[in-house]
């Protein structure tokens, strides 16, 4: 199927997340060749990949350069072993309950321990299961999350985990609170926090094969931290980490765009006014066309009257308050508006491009929230080469 007949013949929705697997693949590529061939890249899928659709991303990011997994859950991770079909290592970046390491060892992925209680039960179940199961140990070096802090009790601690019955510490890891800032004295007092944990536990014969605590912000901008793995996130989906954290030169590019066709159009008279709380009033004789998008679907509210969409190859605004499912854009001026109509909200149509960032700074947060906020019932449709090789609806094609 063209990717130009994506506009066309919906039965359902006419709105849809583009995902451009090509661009995937090649900001993969790009990170690969910043950081070397000895240097291990841990691909962050957690959250659905960031909205994108962790299954298809996963088999992307791991056919260009990705070694291994990071999520958020168990359950994220089950996801891309029975989905995804994925063969490499997953390791858990948040909290695992303890009862459920058989799942932990039945689909071979790795918890983070940041406790000794839950380390215990790990290894309890583990020895009466009769398998070993790898953690990777995390530690709090400022981000006051989850995590050992970094003091001689903890190294105690540590040590002990890793001398329990069927565990294997197979990394150990940290995060930073700033790398995305300009200023990295906060981040560089981190760094020296997490290996001061890292040489005192070698120090007590506690030798961990993978150290790692790179974000995106950090893989680009700190080289020198790349240890044995980095975990870029936002910069898989060709997206800046932060304002102070440059993407300029690398030649990532944007993953996703959010499109949708135009639902109905009409002319309304001067003085009339547009959708909930009458706050767009007409100065003249307007047209005025809907979309089938609202804050229900990640199209933020907070958004309303403050963007433009694409339409047609140029910039129009945005209109009246945005709706749980539809909003309105103002039209005027246009001619041969039709339902069916392609509408950008984020994206690239013809020559002109609205950034993601844009619609964050609007709504006064972060790129990563717009992508995240996009929900299962925007169905996800994957490009590659110009043609469209997939379609993810999640209300239908999974029970």
């Amino acid at each position: 199927m063209d990717v130009n007949s994506t506009t066309e013949n919906f039965t359902r929705r006419a709105l849809w997340a583009q995902i451009d697997l090509d661009a995937a693949a090649h900001n993969m590529q790009v990170i690969r060749k910043h950081v070397g061939p000895h240097v291990r890249i841990a691909a962050v899928v957690k959250a659905n990949a960031y909205g994108h659709g962790a299954v298809e991303l996963a088999r992307t990011f791991a056919a260009n350069g990705a070694d291994c997994f990071a999520v958020s859950s168990l359950d994220e991770a089950v996801e891309l072993r029975r989905y995804a079909g994925i063969k490499k290592d997953i390791f858990i970046l948040g909290h695992t309950d303890g009862r459920r390491t058989e799942e932990l060892l039945l689909y071979h992925v790795e918890p983070a321990v940041f406790n000794l209680k839950n380390a215990e039960f790990f290894s309890s179940e583990a020895s009466r299961l009769g398998q070993t199961l790898r953690v990777h140990v995390a530690i709090d070096s400022g981000m006051s999350r989850i995590g050992f802090l970094p003091d001689e009790e903890s190294i105690a601690t540590i040590t002990r985990i890793a001398s329990l019955p069927a565990i294997e510490v197979h990394g150990i890891f940290t995060h930073f609170a700033v790398a995305d800032e300009a200023d990295k004295t906060f981040t560089r007092q981190q760094f020296e926090r997490f290996m001061w944990v890292c040489s005192r536990l070698e120090d007590e014969g506690v030798r961990i094969p993978l150290r790692h605590c790179c974000n995106s912000a950090a893989t680009l901008e700190l080289p020198e931290y790349h240890l044995d793995m980095v975990r870029p996130g936002i910069i898989q989906y060709g997206c800046e980490p932060s304002r102070a954290v440059s993407l300029a030169g690398y030649g990532f590019e944007p993953v996703m765009s959010l499109r949708c066709c135009v639902a109905h159009n009409k002319l309304i008279d001067a003085g009339s006014t547009v959708s909930y709380g009458r706050h767009f009033v007409c100065d003249q004789r307007r047209k005025i066309a809907t979309l089938p998008v609202g804050y229900a679907d990640g199209y933020m509210r907070a958004l309303s009257g403050k963007v433009d969409v694409l339409f047609h190859g140029h910039r129009v605004p945005q209109v009246g308050t945005i709706c749980m499912d539809q909003c309105m854009i103002d039209v005027t001026g246009e001619v041969n508006v039709r339902a069916g109509d392609e509408v950008v909200l984020f994206g690239r149509q013809g020559d002109q491009f609205i950034p993601i960032e844009e619609l964050a700074d609007k709504a006064g947060t972060i790129n990563y929230e717009i992508m995240c906020n996009i929900n299962r019932r925007v169905p996800r449709v994957y490009i590659q080469n110009g043609q469209v090789v997939e379609r993810e609806e999640y209300l239908f094609d999974k029970p």
